[in-house]
Order: C-alpha cells, then sequence, then structure tokens
C-alpha cells in the first residue's frame, strides 16, 4: 500500500499543511454464513460517561476491536491510549452523536453503550432515520447490576456477539 503524503500549500502569510492517505482497501464481503470462524469485521465500541471501563475492557475485547471512551472533564481532544482504547471529550449528547455519526462511516458495526435511556432512544431513532444498519445499541445501566465484574462480563458477552 502506497504511504502518506503530506503536502505544503504557500498562502502568503500562511502555509496549509494536508495529509494525503490511499484510500483503505476494501474487501469483498463473503456470503451469509460462510464468514471466517472469529470473522465480524472492524468494531467500534462508545462507552458513554457512565461505563468508564475502557482499560478493563481493553485487553479482553476482539481483536479488530476499538473502543471510544467518554470523558467530560480534562479532556480536550480526542486521545489515542492505545491501538484499542481511545479516550474522547463531551460536552453533552451532540457530542456523542457526532462521533457515532463518524464511526459508522469508519467500522463494520458500531456498539453504543449507554446508562442514559434518552441517548439511547435518540441514537436508535437517529441511525434508523439516516438508514445506518450496523448501529447497534445498548441501554445498560450500572444500578442494574450487581457487581462492576458483572457489568464487564454483560458487556464483554454483548461485544463478542456484535
Amino acid at each position: 500500500m502506497a504511504e502518506p503524503k503530506k503536502v505544503v500549500i504557500d498562502y502568503g502569510d500562511f502555509e496549509i499543511e494536508v495529509v494525503v492517505r490511499p484510500k483503505r482497501a476494501v474487501r469483498p464481503r463473503e456470503a451469509p454464513g460462510r464468514e471466517a470462524p472469529g470473522a465480524g469485521g472492524r468494531k467500534a465500541v462508545i462507552l458513554d460517561q457512565m461505563l468508564r471501563i475502557g482499560s478493563v475492557l481493553e485487553p479482553r475485547v476482539p481483536e479488530g476491536t476499538v473502543i471510544y471512551e467518554a470523558v467530560g472533564v480534562g479532556l480536550d481532544k480526542e486521545v489515542a491510549v492505545s491501538d484499542k482504547l481511545v479516550q474522547f471529550p463531551v460536552r453533552d449528547d451532540f457530542d456523542i452523536y457526532m462521533l457515532v455519526g463518524r464511526l459508522v462511516r469508519e467500522f463494520d458495526k458500531v456498539l453504543l453503550f449507554s446508562g442514559d435511556k434518552a441517548l439511547v432512544n435518540d441514537v436508535r431513532v437517529r441511525m434508523a432515520r439516516e438508514g445506518h444498519r450496523n448501529v447497534v445499541v445498548h441501554y445498560v445501566p450500572p444500578s442494574e447490576f450487581a457487581s462492576r465484574a458483572q457489568m464487564i462480563e454483560e458487556l464483554l458477552k454483548r461485544i463478542r456477539q456484535g
């Protein structure tokens, strides 16, 4: 695959820098029921602010899964903690809508886990209206789990199922 190239444009007192990358190769999908074992494509998992367990899930999620963990205070831009964990700043629900809208085009499947019933319903409606069929929304209020360990196990089960 070709390497990204940096293009610099001189614009008087300013300079514009653009990075040009080759398009991602799109692999043809297998016929239904004929996927390779463990295949499931690339998944993005979004955890809202109530579910700050990205670092616990990170080593346990399947290959090709990236966790996006919402951080409300102290973060002003997206930070890639590792290849599998990204923290992103949120001020309100709109930031989560924008992230889902971006990831739906970058990943084969996007899973949103939230303990906020209104957010869950809004994302479901918005994604259906826009015709995105690769978004799965899970309502998981932390209060419904007996322990943090039980919640982690349930999220991992849902992530593996897709």
